[in-house]
């Protein structure tokens, strides 16, 4: 027995065997029903929030572009006033 194992545990040896049950057919007719259910199933954003994210997305594009705007300048200053020397 292996030190790292606690003598109280149980021990399982050999391979399990797994049971695997056929897949059952789905025909056309029943599979399209099924997909019109889960689709009803779904919360759609409203025009309006859909709206507000997508300006939220560009609010947040335009911040990010001006801060590694400053970045490249501060790094392309840095790289510059060192290789000057």
């Amino acid at each position: 027995m292996a030190k790292d194992k606690k003598p109280d545990a149980p021990t399982i040896e050999g391979a399990a065997e797994e049971v695997k049950k056929p897949k059952k057919r789905t025909s056309a007719p029943d599979f399209l029903r099924q997909v019109m259910a889960e689709g009803r199933k779904v919360t759609w954003t409203t025009r309006n929030e859909t709206m507000i994210s997508t300006v939220m997305v560009l609010i947040m594009v335009a911040i990010m572009a001006v801060f590694f705007l400053l970045v490249d300048q501060v790094l392309r200053f840095g790289v510059t006033s060192i290789l000057s020397l």
